[in-house]
């Protein structure tokens, strides 16, 4: 039975991703610094850059999803960040060199930059814009490398804005809906920017499809292929949960490289006979009602 590795398996898309693979005919390992105690696989407590030989099964396939993704956080402590995303990456790709595995590794639609052209195609040129995209990058172009120099096979992945039930306390949909719940007033950043927004159901089905069929190096957009603006975004919470209040914008909250507009161009995804299900307006309803239950 193939083994699939799943590294930051209780983080976000870990979770979901973990979750559905549970019954499949792979067998499946975790390995995060926690555990989740309804998980019924084989799960490994431990910190990326302490994973060692003999915990990647000869000829397995890696999903490499940890990685620390807060933004803000990256900004502070961007030694941390760099030792995670960059220094694990390297650490995990060398003992798969090693163990002969296949590796997914999932990267960011941010390593683009400011786009020269709408929509993104996965060979617009790259350009790290914050401490976040720079790590990333730096992943990135390790796995090119180590596919090119011994290779092996190597499929990277740059997600879009992910959003869900259980997405991280920093993500943005996640702000917004608890202000919305809690509060008479929104408090955000620059609400101009447009960003493309996937729902993490969508997500999880295109890594599963990319899991099973990862082969030399290549890499895929996993978005909506649309775009939205964080005011857009906005105004559809609050149609949903029938309240209007103001938007005020915190200066605290403003970033001095924000990208106008971010949107996939996914027609690679789409020859793997994989596309969105879940429409903007049904995402956001399922992840408000989640919340809403959660109080």
């Amino acid at each position: 039975m193939k083994e699939i590795i799943i590294t930051g398996h209780t983080g976000f898309i870990g979770t979901s991703l973990t979750q559905k693979l549970i019954g499949s005919p792979y067998k499946i390992t975790g390995i995060s610094r926690t555990k989740q105690k309804q998980f019924s696989i084989k799960q490994k407590q431990k910190d990326l850059n302490k994973i060692t030989n003999s915990d990647i099964p000869k000829n397995s396939i890696i999903g490499h999803l940890s990685a620390n993704a807060d933004f803000a956080l990256c900004q502070k402590k961007p030694k941390e960040c760099f030792f995670t995303n960059v220094v694990g990456t390297e650490h995990l790709l060398e003992i798969a060199r090693k163990k002969d595995c296949k590796l997914l590794f999932l990267s960011t639609s941010h390593t683009y930059g400011v786009p020269r052209k709408l929509p993104i195609r996965e060979d617009h040129r790259r350009e790290a814009t914050s401490i976040y995209s720079a790590t990333k990058l730096q992943g990135e172009i390790l796995c090119e490398s180590f596919s090119k120099t011994y290779g092996m096979d190597i499929t990277m992945v740059r997600l879009f804005s992910v959003y869900g039930p259980k997405s991280p306390k920093y993500s943005l949909i996640k702000r917004i809906i608890k202000q919305l719940l809690e509060k008479n007033e929104l408090r955000l950043g620059n609400l101009f920017p447009k960003r493309d927004f996937i729902f993490i159901d969508d997500v999880v089905r295109a890594l599963i499809i990319l899991l099973k069929q990862i082969k030399g190096f290549n890499t895929f957009n996993i978005g909506s292929g649309k775009s939205t603006s964080i005011q857009t975004l906005c105004n559809k919470l609050m149609k949903l949960e029938k309240k209007t209040i103001p938007i005020i914008p915190e200066k605290t909250l403003l970033r001095k490289n924000d990208i106008p507009e971010i949107k996939s161009d996914i027609s690679k995804m789409k020859q793997l006979g994989w596309e969105p299900k879940i429409s903007l307006d049904e995402g956001l309803k399922r992840t408000l009602n989640w919340h809403k239950t959660k109080k």
